[in-house]
Order: C-alpha cells, then structure tokens, then sequence
C-alpha cells in the first residue's frame, strides 16, 4: 500500500506554491516581498522547473510545506499513520489521513521514476498565487488549512540563528530555512539582545588603535586578494570596506560597542577565507555569529503549532523565541482557528 494509492498531485494544487516559497528562502537573502517576486516562486514554469531540480537532488524536505488531508478509509488511514513519518491521523476522524507533498513524491519514486519526473511537469499547470493571510512584525502567515486537524505556514524574518537551534527542536513541524552555504553573508547583519543595547556599562580599552590597526590590515589583504575580480567579488569588497568605515573605534566600549566589533571582526575573517584563503563558503561560515539574521519558513498542523506557541509563549521563554509564538498566535487568532 502507497500514498500514490490514494492521493494525486492534484491533491496538493492549492499548497504547491507554499513548497516553491520555502524551498527558495533557502538560496534568496531578500525578504518576504522579495521572495514573493522571485520568478521561482510566482512564475509557474519557472517554478516548475525550480523544483524539478530539487527533485532531481531529492531535496524532499521542502516539500512538506505542501499538505492535504483525504478520506481513505479506517484501516487504510491507520496503515498509513503507522508506516509514514509526520503523517496525521485523528481518531475523531478515523477515515481522514493527512500528507505532505513529500510523502507523495517519495512515493512516486519508487513506484514510477518516469511519472515521478513527469510530475513537475505538471505542477507547471497549478498556478495559484501566494496571498499573505497577516503580518504581526517580522512574523507572516502565509499559507493555512483549517479543515480537520489544519494546517499553517509561516515566513519568520529578522530572527537570529540562535532562535533557529531553539526553534528546529519542535521536530513534529517543518522548516526551510536561508542557507550559509548558497547565499552570500556579506550583507547581513546580527541581531541585537536588548539586554546588550540597554547596557550603559562600559570597558575601558587602552589598545584600541592596535585592534583598528590590526583590521584595516587584514581589509587590506581582502582588497587586494583577488586579480581582476568579478563584479559580485568587487561588490562584496565595498560592501565590507563601507561596514568597515562605520566601526567607531571608542576607548570606551559599552555592550553594543563591543557586539558590533565582534560581528565585523567575524565578517572579516569570513571574506578572508574565501577571497583570500579560496576556503568556501561552507566551510567559512563556521567562523559567523550564531546571531546573524536568517529567515525560515515553519509549516505544521494546527495541533503541533499550537503547542509550540504553548510552550515558548510564556515568561521562561527567551525573548526571540517568545516574540515569534506570541505572533503566531495573534496571527491565527485573528483567523479563528484557536
């Protein structure tokens, strides 16, 4: 017994997009607004061909952003439920099994490789827009279900990678998120605790000019790494060089002061390993702060959303992690759906 038994592609035509926008926040360092005038996420045959080379890679993770629910009987519901991971299944609806767009590709590979790559061929033919459904802050609801148990999609910006560690250890949920690895780190910047801007403490360093010295050395190694540099090279360069120029170089550093020097500090070294030293990107990134910004998309059934909101929305939450559910769930009250 298969998914491919009981569901179609067309099954999932009205979430489809929702799999193109997550897979694509992991190559694209834009905004949602960005996001939702990539060619790869709002042009269907673009689109298509998009995820068709996901497919090829068997990159099978974003597509679980795309869900669909479906009667298929009570014994069949159950099989399913016992045999598929993140499935869902009520007892409240024992005929009613829940899937991803995953679960039915993997599916369609290993019954039928022709029809599994004919498949994306097909998404071609479902054009159907993204329309965000609310915005509270950085956090957009952008995808949502509400029959049976549901389902919801979220896009989550200006957030740090350290409220990514904590918020991936929900495992029942589904996440694509900006990738270190493909998308260029030069422009982007940390987020700041509150606790380090309230800060009005200051340390007193006396070799300050040493520190500055040291870095404008190591800009100028950047600068002139590389003979004849691409324009997305130069780019990178100036982009460093103008962060660089707005360091304040103070003998008295509060917090923030110190935070800002430690995240360009980090940003040279980076550029220094892959202009310089030729180390890739991949390997680089190792050497970033984990409170770079980053965005994700989070997608789940309303049962598994809510106890996430349950469990970070409270006051022994950290901050980051607390703003994001507190939004989601504003988000969803206003739909109705708790």
């Amino acid at each position: 017994m298969n998914i491919t038994d009981f569901f179609t592609l067309k099954d999932f035509k009205m979430s489809i997009p929702f799999t193109a926008l997550g897979a694509r926040v992991c190559y694209n360092a834009g905004d949602l607004n960005s996001l939702l005038n990539d060619p790869r996420v709002v042009d269907k045959k673009t689109r298509a061909e998009f995820l068709s080379k996901l497919g090829n890679y068997k990159h099978f993770s974003v597509f679980s952003h795309s869900f669909a629910y479906k009667k298929v009987g009570e014994i069949n519901a159950l099989k399913i439920a016992a045999t598929y991971f993140k499935t869902v299944y009520n007892p409240n609806y024992p005929d009613v099994i829940g899937v991803s767009l995953r679960h039915y590709l993997e599916d369609l590979l290993k019954k039928d490789q022709q029809e599994y790559l004919k498949a994306f061929e097909k998404i071609a033919e479902f054009d159907v827009p993204i329309e965000p459904l609310g915005q509270r802050e950085n956090v957009s609801l952008i995808g949502l279900l509400t029959e049976y148990d549901g389902y919801a999609v979220f896009f989550i910006d200006n957030v740090s990678r350290t409220f990514t560690h904590q918020l991936v250890r929900h495992t029942t949920l589904n996440f694509s998120q900006r990738s270190q690895r493909y998308v260029r780190e030069e422009e982007n910047y940390v987020i700041i605790p509150p606790s380090i801007l309230e800060n009005n403490q200051t340390l007193e360093i006396e070799g300050i000019e040493t520190l500055k010295s040291v870095m404008e050395q190591m800009l100028s190694a950047v600068k002139n790494s590389v003979e004849n540099p691409s324009q997305t090279v130069l780019e990178s360069i100036n982009t460093l060089e103008r962060r660089f120029n707005s360091l304040q170089f103070k003998t008295k550093l509060k917090a923030i002061d110190l935070a800002k020097l430690y995240d360009e500090l980090s940003q040279i070294v980076y550029d220094l390993l892959v202009h310089y030293y030729k180390i890739k990107r991949e390997d680089a990134r190792f050497f970033l702060p984990n409170g770079r910004r980053t965005t994700i998309v989070v997608s789940g059934t309303l049962y598994w959303i809510k106890d996430f909101i349950e469990k970070r929305d409270n006051q022994h939450a950290q901050w980051e992690i607390r703003n994001v559910a507190r939004q989601m769930k504003e988000l969803l009250q206003e739909k109705g759906v708790i």
